[in-house]
């Protein structure tokens, strides 16, 4: 009969710390980088009902948050936390309310979903942003 000896707690915790400082390696390569200087995008806000608001402007902010904030007619509104930074939950006066009708606003970057939120996405010029209300189907 075979024994299996156990491992030390030494070495798990030594693995333990192997395994984290790869993951913080891995994301400051992957982390957004800000662009500095000017930059032109493009925001369109997708409706629940099908409409939508297009928003084209020249700005020096370095994150989507900075651009939006600067931009008039286009208010958005929500609640901050600093781990995860501004959860939107209402882009011109229209809420999406995921406890009530589940909805969110999902952001995306040139068509595909943003990686960050909009307080930690970086802007890079020419790339175009949408805040698109999102139904969610709960019985999945």
């Amino acid at each position: 009969m075979k024994h299996f000896k156990r491992l030390s707690p030494f070495l798990g915790g030594c693995a333990a710390i192997a395994v984290l400082a790869l993951l913080l390696v891995i994301y400051s390569f992957t982390k957004p980088v800000p662009m500095a200087g000017t930059k032109t995008i493009t925001i369109d806000v997708m409706y629940e009902d099908g409409t939508n608001d297009h928003y084209q402007l020249t700005t020096e902010a370095q994150y989507l948050f900075e651009a939006v904030s600067a931009t008039p007619n286009l208010k958005i509104d929500g609640t901050s936390s600093e781990e995860y930074g501004l959860m939107i939950d209402t882009i011109n006066g229209k809420r999406a309310d995921y406890q009530k009708d589940g909805a969110y606003w999902g952001i995306l970057c040139d068509g595909e979903p943003c990686s960050y939120g909009v307080s930690k996405q970086a802007i890079k010029d020419g790339e175009s942003y949408t805040f698109q209300y999102t139904p969610v189907d709960k019985n999945s």
